[in-house]
């Protein structure tokens, strides 16, 4: 190659180099040229940071919450199974405690079953057993106070139940609309003050029956009648018309066993028995013990023909119980005073305790008394025959003894089943032989 050429090649080479030299200052500085510099950005924001969780207070619930704007009645007492339906619905729904109820809404009770129904702070209705109420709209000239009613009896709804539910609502609304019945309350009208409570009822007749538990009331019926019902008082409402008020049966009052009194087992439940007052005009008794006091859970409901009736407790815990009067055509009266009884689980044996005679007693005469105490509520048996127990638990028995010794056995028995056991040596060495030893014969 000539010398020529390889001049021309190293130029190439230092310019190839300065270009690309030239090229990278030119990516470096370029933001600083004028003309090169790019515009500026708004700076992109940090992410804030998320606000500290605030502790919010827990809510307050009150025991008497105020029913909702538009309702026109709560449901603030349930006795075993109630159902509710709403007016825009087909099905039913457990009612629960506390629920509002608005116009059309419907509450129906079951066998042994009860609600309790209130029209504002003062005005309760208590709805019976085997029921469907209905809470219908007020006529236009009526005042807040005044309470629209239809209740149906479960004869009623039974007939219904093979049909689809379109037509058991179309069936219910119809018959409603012809035992539609107000009641308005009294003020001042006497009895317990402006407090009312009201009972109803549906009759084997397909009747309605109203009783003022406290308060006055008018009640106009379904034809347009109307009547005035005092406290204590009760009526029916028939596809005919109102009867004549008559008075209720009186409200029985509890007397055995006192009211928290105590009750142990162990190996047997107890069986306690409930007493009562005979109530005037009453015919019969209904009965009803629960294991909380609101009577939602029912352990036993009975009709009874007398004052009394023994219960089988199953487990500890507190039952609660009530009676009301039934008369001769099954018009209840009010419930007496809710009473307590508490059954406790118990396995120690009662004390015993033998005060005389000693031990390894030597009888001078054929016969002795026994003496001891014991709890007393306890029974107590001297050799296997039952001894009377006084209210202090002490009690005696008089011993005829045999020549010898004679073995004396002590049993008490508390109303748990629990038993606790004693035992005397008495010796008695017979009329002769106890003259010998005085006389030193």
């Amino acid at each position: 190659m000539g010398e020529g050429a390889k001049r021309s090649i190293k130029f190439l080479a230092v310019a190839l180099v300065l270009t690309a030299l030239a090229a990278s200052g030119f990516y470096l500085y370029r933001d600083y040229l004028p003309g090169f510099r790019p515009p500026e950005q708004a700076p992109v924001p940090l992410p804030a940071e998320a606000p500290a969780p605030v502790d919010l207070p827990p809510p307050v619930l009150s025991s008497e919450p105020e029913a909702p704007a538009g309702a026109m009645a709560t449901l603030v007492g349930i006795e075993r199974s109630v159902k509710a339906r709403r007016a825009s619905d087909l099905a039913w729904e457990d009612a629960r405690q506390q629920m509002p109820l608005y116009e059309n809404d419907a509450v129906r009770t079951f066998d042994r079953s009860a609600a309790t129904i209130a029209f504002g702070p003062n005005d309760l209705l208590e709805v019976d057993q085997n029921a469907l109420v209905i809470i219908k709209p007020r006529p236009g000239d009526a005042g807040e106070s005044e309470i629209s009613l239809a209740l149906l009896s479960a004869d009623f709804l039974d007939s219904l139940a093979s049909k689809p539910a379109p037509e058991q609502a179309k069936a219910i609304q119809a018959a409603a609309a012809k035992r539609q019945f107000t009641l308005r309350p009294i003020p001042g009208g006497g009895g317990s003050g402006d407090k009312t409570r009201i009972a109803l009822r549906t009759l084997p007749d397909q009747s309605t029956s109203v009783a003022a538990l406290s308060g006055s009331i008018r009640i106009r019926g379904p034809r347009g009648g109307e009547v005035v019902l005092k406290e204590k008082m009760v009526t029916r409402i028939t596809d005919a018309g109102i009867l004549a008020p008559r008075l209720l049966p009186g409200s029985p009052n509890p007397i055995f066993p006192e009211d928290g009194a105590t009750y142990a087992f162990a190996r047997r439940t107890p069986r306690v028995e409930l007493k009562w007052g005979p109530a005037e005009r009453a015919r019969a008794y209904r009965l009803v013990v629960a294991t909380e006091p609101s009577f939602k859970r029912v352990f036993a409901d009975e009709k009874v023909g007398g004052t009394s009736f023994q219960v089988r407790v199953q487990q500890p815990g507190t039952y609660y119980w009530r009676v009301r009067a039934q008369d001769a055509d099954g018009f209840a009266g009010p419930y007496s005073a809710v009473r307590s009884v508490k059954a406790v689980f118990d396995e120690s044996p009662p004390p015993l305790s033998i005060l005389s005679p000693p031990e390894m007693f030597v009888s001078p005469s054929p016969s002795v008394d026994l003496k001891g105490r014991t709890e007393r509520q306890a029974r107590v048996k001297v050799n296997g025959q039952k001894v009377k127990v006084g209210p202090d638990g002490s009690f005696v028995c008089p011993l005829v003894l045999k020549e010898g010794v004679n073995l004396v056995t002590v049993e008490a028995i508390d109303p748990a089943g629990n038993s606790e056991y004693g035992k005397r040596l008495i010796t008695y060495k017979g009329s002769k032989r106890a003259n010998a030893s005085v006389t030193g014969n």
